[in-house]
């Protein structure tokens, strides 16, 4: 990668990429509704997972996700997807009034904007690593999944000690790609896909960001609707790193501009 390329993708990683500071305090926010979220008799136990955890947020578009581990005595237990997300919603407004139901969660948004989203979950059992699998509504509320949180925090983990931090920036780029493409993809498949991609080694960013769309194309299941974005992006992709093989790094900068935004053009040299 040139280095005005490299300069480039560098600013624009430190504009989306959260400071310290700014994940502490979103953190600490989170922790503050755990703790009153745990006082109620029908939660056993609440923990902060997700991006925030996992070192993989973005800024504008990443919250904090508590998971509420409910009493599996208590008969919200039993209770079907839509009716637990419901239920949960109006035990949590006791908490924050303004509380509202996000698919298959409930979000709290903060008066500096700053948004906790809070996901009932039910415990089923140990997985085959050993992590706890939990039962949660589907996002459409009609049905079930299973979800293992810490299992995926280890990947990241362990990817990241192997790898280096690029391969935590390349999720965050590829995150912040599909949020402002009308989320093609879901942030925990896009985490998924890099995991799979890159078992070894990861080439420079421009490469790896080519690769991992080849191989969320080939991998992921799409929307129908959504897929013409995602087949466009990767052409604009391998247009911008074949620019950049060929030593036309303006040409290569602008076209990661078209992917990306214009924060990404921000600041060229």
């Amino acid at each position: 990668m040139t280095g005005q390329i490299a300069d480039q993708f560098d600013a624009f990683l430190q504009r989306i990429t959260l400071s310290d500071g700014e994940k502490s305090t979103a953190l600490a926010q989170g922790r503050r509704l755990s703790q009153k979220i745990e006082e109620r008799p029908e939660v056993r136990e609440c923990f902060i997972t997700g991006s925030m955890v996992r070192s993989t947020a973005i800024r504008k578009y990443s919250d904090v996700d508590i998971v509420a581990v409910i009493e599996s005595r208590d008969r919200l237990a039993q209770s079907d997807p839509a009716t637990l997300v419901s239920t949960f919603a109006n035990i949590l407004r006791e908490i924050e009034p303004d509380a509202q139901v996000s698919e298959n969660a409930i979000r709290v948004t903060h008066a500096d904007g700053a948004v906790v989203d809070v996901l009932a979950a039910i415990h089923c059992g140990i997985n085959g690593t050993a992590d706890d699998v939990y039962r949660i509504p589907a996002t459409s509320q009609e049905g079930w999944e299973t979800y293992a949180p810490e299992e995926q925090n280890r990947r990241i983990r362990e990817a990241t000690e192997l790898l280096g931090e690029d391969f935590k920036k390349l999720i965050r780029l590829c995150k912040w790609w599909s949020k402002t493409h009308g989320q093609p993809i879901a942030s925990y498949e896009i985490e998924l896909a890099a995991f799979e991609t890159f078992r070894d080694e990861i080439p420079e960013l421009p490469c790896a960001i080519v690769r991992l769309f080849n191989s969320i194309e080939r991998s992921i299941n799409i929307i129908p609707m959504k897929k013409p974005v995602l087949l466009e992006s990767k052409e604009l992709a391998e247009e911008a790193y074949s620019s950049q093989q060929s030593g036309d790094a303006q040409k290569s900068i602008e076209l990661w501009g078209r992917l990306f935004g214009g924060q990404f053009t921000t600041v060229i040299a």
